[in-house]
């Protein structure tokens, strides 16, 4: 097998193992943070790889986020040994570390989408265990402004959700 087969593979494996070890449905961008963070492969090779697997049902990409599949978790436990030790013990070590923020970070959704011209649609949620407690959709007049709205809400949403509650239920 040739060198660039041979990293090729073993780059997908390292999704497919990321995913395994995260054991909940991540963002891309999560996955690009754990691998840029441990310095495993480039950016643009991980949009090529993760396309790849979600086109090959490796991987499925729900609601903007990257979940592992019966059909990727049997190619890794097939090729698990051809991920070197000390990348898994990275991930390992990475994944302890950090998978409470990125649980954290995916109950807080905010996307936003071009409707028309001159309007913008801001989609902002927080989920907690799959349950969606409060979906906010924000028409606004420019992608600047639906993106601000985005960016604020992971901070503000605790906030706006006390706030409607307690403005909408009796005292």
């Amino acid at each position: 097998m040739s060198y660039e087969i041979q990293e090729l593979a073993e780059n997908k494996l390292i999704i497919l193992y990321i995913l395994n070890r995260i054991d909940m449905p991540i963002t891309g961008e999560q996955i690009n943070r754990i691998i840029s963070d441990n310095n495993l492969m480039n950016y643009f090779y991980l949009q090529q790889y993760l396309n790849e697997l979600e086109e090959s049902n490796f991987v499925d990409l729900k609601e903007s986020k990257y979940i592992l599949t019966e059909f990727g978790l049997n190619a890794l436990k097939l090729f698990f040994k051809h991920i070197q030790e000390d990348t898994r013990k990275k991930i390992d070590e990475y994944i302890v570390i950090n998978k409470e923020k990125f649980k954290q970070e995916s109950q807080y959704i905010a996307t936003y989408y071009k409707k028309s011209d001159r309007e913008y649609i801001a989609n902002l949620q927080v989920v907690e265990n799959d349950i969606v407690l409060i979906e906010i959709n924000l028409n606004l007049v420019n992608a600047q402004q639906a993106k601000i709205v985005c960016d604020n809400w992971k901070q503000k949403s605790n906030d706006v959700y006390n706030y409607i509650v307690k403005a909408l239920t009796p005292q």
